[in-house]
């Protein structure tokens, strides 16, 4: 689900955004990342673990402003996370 904190995701004044929007969820063990001089296109990958073949469930291409900043966000709430199970 997407961070509605607006510090740790700040969005570009006057961009509406509906957080609440999903499509469908689909689980994904691998992810391939792709960069060229443009843009970065992140492919996540389900592999069935009874047979063993993988389908590609989702392929995001970005900026690549846009997909650093997606993975400072990913780092940053894995840090968070951990944080927070450390302090429990």
């Amino acid at each position: 689900m997407a961070n509605k904190d607006k510090k740790n995701n700040p969005q570009p004044a006057g961009l509406e955004v509906n957080h609440d929007t999903v499509l469908g969820t689909q689980y994904a063990q691998i992810v391939s990342v792709t960069v060229s001089d443009l843009d970065t296109t992140f492919e996540f990958v389900f592999v069935n673990p009874i047979t063993k073949k993988g389908i590609a469930v989702s392929r995001v291409t970005m900026a690549q402003q846009a997909a650093e900043g997606f993975a400072k966000l990913i780092l940053d709430a894995t840090k968070q996370q951990k944080a927070k199970k450390e302090n429990k």
